[in-house]
């Protein structure tokens, strides 16, 4: 009996493929992303464009900075020095935050280069089964006012705020140099492979 799939067709090739030996850029059709690039010999793109849908998910790694959402949550707000607080002040108003999502108190320094450093306050979500752990939001109405499910004590941090696309942490892929044989997935929009005359990559089309 079949698998009624299109995912296999969709997803994987059999819509168009291209292979690239030079330092230029591959785009995909038009309504089409790249989502599988196979590698055919070592090779560092310099380019490797995410289609970065946000918060409307799902996001996958990038060479560009503002692709990058999976680092900081679905938001990031500042928060006010404060003692140790349900109710911490926010540096501004956002229409993102919503009742319910896992929070993670982070340094305000952190970037994408040094990753974040998680304070014990909040600490690594486990979202459910029995050792469901983590603070959320319990009341948000679109102010600076916000109350958590656990007191955070925050001096020059911020929190990040995670939903159902927009995880934290990580770095960006600039200068990875991807091994021969390996093939990731994904949505791309563009990549300009390292010029290799006799390996190169062979990029697969997909909706």
């Amino acid at each position: 009996m079949g698998i009624n799939s299109t995912g296999t067709s969709y997803n994987f090739g059999q819509l168009g493929s291209v292979t690239c030996q030079t330092a230029t850029p591959i785009v995909p059709p038009q309504g089409m992303v790249i989502t599988a690039i196979q590698f055919l010999a070592d090779n560092t793109p310099t380019v490797l464009k995410s289609e970065n849908l946000g918060a409307t998910g799902p996001n996958f790694f990038s060479t560009e900075a503002a692709d990058h959402v999976n680092f900081n949550g679905v938001t990031e707000q500042n928060l006010a020095d404060a003692s140790s607080t349900t109710t911490p002040t926010l540096s501004g108003a956002n229409s993102l935050i919503k009742k319910g999502q896992f929070v993670l108190l982070i340094n305000q320094g952190d970037t994408i280069d040094n990753g974040i450093t998680v304070d014990a306050e909040t600490p690594i979500p486990i979202y459910s089964g029995p050792s469901k752990q983590g603070v959320t939001v319990v009341e948000y109405g679109g102010s600076t006012s916000i109350t958590l499910s656990s007191a955070v004590s925050p001096s020059s941090q911020s929190l990040v705020f995670l939903d159902n696309y927009n995880g934290a942490g990580g770095n960006d892929a600039t200068g990875i140099t991807y091994p021969k044989g390996l093939t990731i997935v994904g949505r791309y929009t563009t990549i300009t492979p390292e010029a290799d005359a006799d390996g190169g990559v062979i990029c697969y089309f997909g909706y």
